[in-house]
């Protein structure tokens, strides 16, 4: 049964690894069981799957397994494709925790492109989208995820 508020969030573990084939393969299966007719949005990263189903609108879901280490050119992907502000969020983040900062701001951006139905892109041509209706996910350790509504 879907809750009231419309928006109903699964997390599944899946098989480690790059290969998504199984992962994609129980989230479908999850899915079908709840989602006629709803919104539907899915996310992997090796070993942990999420599927957002909303049935009063679209939904976008992103997740990133977060790795030891920040990439050392995160501050050119930020600036490519998660635009100034993030840039200066990321900026404005302390040492330690700026791979979770880049991961959460990521994902949101993620989200918030599969919500309104576009692709990524660089961040000149990149479309302006809302920047409200997101939330954060609570997940295992090591993963960082998203959810907008619209």
């Amino acid at each position: 049964m879907m809750p009231a508020s419309g928006l109903l969030l699964i997390g599944l573990r899946t098989p480690q690894g790059e290969d998504r084939t199984q992962a994609r393969l129980l989230v479908r299966q999850a899915l079908a069981e709840v989602a006629a007719g709803a919104g539907v949005s899915i996310s992997h990263a090796s070993g942990f799957s999420v599927a957002a189903v909303h049935r009063h609108g679209a939904v976008g879901i992103d997740l990133m397994r977060l790795d030891e280490k920040l990439m050392p050119d995160w501050e050119a992907v930020a600036r490519d494709y998660l635009g100034p502000a993030a840039l200066a969020r990321l900026a404005g983040c302390r040492d330690e925790h700026r791979a979770v900062c880049f991961a959460q701001e990521w994902t949101r951006r993620e989200a918030q492109l599969k919500c309104h139905g576009c692709g990524l892109v660089e961040w000149p041509g990149a479309p302006v989208l809302p920047e409200h209706g997101w939330s954060r996910l609570a997940l295992p350790d090591g993963y960082v995820g998203t959810v907008v509504i619209n």
